[in-house]
């Protein structure tokens, strides 16, 4: 965690390396998508009201074209997943159940996977539509999304351990998951999805990326502007879960504006969060798959006294 003028790293349990362990973040990967998007966008290499069909022409249309900001926000209209992938993953390929997305895989699926609606109607949650646009992004630049993020986000900040696939010297730094009653598992490879939930980090540098939202800088602004609500109490940005100030959780009300994602994959819990008005921040990064929003949202109310 992180307030004005303090900072704090705890661990408890097994890890390999302390504070500087990897660990599988999950969907909070949708945010280094989203803060792609908005930065490309702000350099004019793609439009965030531009169909996703110009860069992607086999993408099926329904009623109109999905925008690339739609994909972010999850008002695509798109499945959860791709077509072919469900019945694998809860069968054959449960232990690793994107492994097999590769590109070629995704590229036969994009035509076959057809949006449930039209788009912009409602909030539906899409591994699919973000992954997709994780892919999209990259082959936008001519490069791999792991590239992509290094690249733009990564190297800029000095995000030394965030990858979608960790350097061979690093990966005896990196957690081992685990499962509901303690056992090993394995990890998750999301392959040609890897912008929907497939990047590995530390506590150091999530909150590293969390101070450069709190900063508003570069396209970061773009990303925490509310574009829909998900609940009474959730509203959405690109990427972000938005809490407004005045929202009451337990124990109190926020008293600013919190920008919040939760991941989970394979054997892995996470939760992220940052105040911009304030600057503080928490993230909570677990190898086992029980929930740590609880305890995250508890650390952030801390941080917020």
């Amino acid at each position: 965690m992180r307030a004005p003028g303090a900072e704090g790293i705890w661990h408890r349990g097994h890890v390999p390396d302390g504070p500087r362990s990897i660990f599988e973040i999950g969907s909070i990967t949708k945010v280094f998508t989203a803060t792609l998007l908005a930065d490309m966008a702000r350099e004019g290499l793609v439009g965030l009201d531009e169909p996703v069909q110009r860069w992607l022409p086999g993408v099926p249309v329904r009623g109109r074209p999905i925008t690339l900001a739609e994909l972010s926000t999850h008002r695509s209209g798109l499945p959860g997943l791709p077509k072919g992938l469900l019945l694998s993953a809860l069968t054959r390929d449960r232990r690793d159940p994107y492994a097999r997305v590769d590109p070629a895989w995704l590229e036969a699926a994009i035509p076959r996977t057809r949006p449930k609606r039209e788009p912009g109607q409602r909030f539906a949650y899409s591994n699919y539509a973000v992954g997709l646009l994780g892919y999209l992004l990259a082959q936008r630049a001519g490069t791999s999304y792991e590239r992509l993020v290094w690249a733009r986000i990564c190297e800029p900040l000095g995000l030394r351990d965030t990858w979608v696939q960790t350097p061979v010297a690093d990966r005896g730094r990196v957690a081992t998951p685990h499962d509901r009653w303690g056992r090993e598992t394995g990890h998750w490879h999301l392959a040609a999805l890897a912008g929907a939930g497939g990047l590995r980090s530390t506590a150091d540098d999530l909150l590293a990326f969390l101070d450069h939202h709190a900063r508003g800088e570069g396209a970061t602004r773009e990303t925490q502007r509310v574009r829909d609500d998900i609940s009474r109490r959730v509203k959405i940005g690109l990427g972000w879960w938005i809490v407004p100030a005045g929202t009451r959780l337990p124990v109190r009300r926020l008293p600013v504006d919190v920008l919040f994602h939760e991941g989970g994959v394979g054997g892995f819990r996470t939760f992220a969060a940052v105040a911009p008005a304030t600057g503080a921040s928490a993230v909570v990064l677990a190898n086992q798959v029980r929930s740590v929003t609880r305890l995250g949202w508890q650390v952030m109310r801390a941080v917020l006294s």
